[in-house]
């Protein structure tokens, strides 16, 4: 059985590059969930990079707090429960912390699937 977003997708895509696209936007909804009530004000942008058994969680912050690091603590521990018994279950989760504003210019997250960008 095919899976239901396939429709949206390019129907010229390999099966690999449909992979990647079904894999970024399962992770990406995952974090979302994860990261939940847990957005704060000084949590300026979010990224979500899809690695080979590895997803990084991409922070952009206006100053780091303890506040907001126990914060991007709690969305990847929320992350990791929430993967566990699927298909991402083995994959590690590392945190990227970049300390102003979530630009393409500084922000290497921004080159990601963008979760989050506060206005500012």
């Amino acid at each position: 059985m095919a899976h239901p977003a396939q429709q949206y997708y390019n129907p010229d895509l390999t099966d690999e590059e449909e992979g990647a696209l079904l894999r970024r936007n399962y992770l990406l909804l995952m974090t979302g969930q994860a990261a939940l009530g847990l957005i704060g004000p000084d949590l300026l942008g979010l990224a979500v990079e899809p690695r080979q058994g590895e997803v990084v969680i991409h922070a952009a912050i206006r100053k780091e707090t303890p506040e907001v690091l126990e914060d991007l603590d709690d969305i990847a521990g929320d992350l990791d429960g929430f993967l566990q018994g699927g298909p991402e279950a083995r994959s590690a989760i590392t945190r990227r912390v970049h300390i102003g504003p979530p630009d393409a210019t500084t922000w290497p997250g921004f080159a990601y699937a963008l979760l989050y960008i506060a206005k500012l």
